[in-house]
């Protein structure tokens, strides 16, 4: 069997971009690369 890690995709609900985890939850500094914005406005996306 492949030892593959699972990796969640997590999607800024402000502008959009994507950000892949091997966590299904983002740490409480995480801030979006691209408008700045908080782990709270992220959604978890689901493949």
């Amino acid at each position: 069997m492949g030892s593959e890690k699972e990796t969640y995709t997590f999607r800024c609900t402000v502008c959009g971009w994507e950000y892949e985890s091997d966590s299904p939850e983002l740490p409480e500094d995480f801030v979006c690369e691209v408008c700045g914005v908080g782990p709270d406005m992220f959604e978890l996306v689901e493949e």
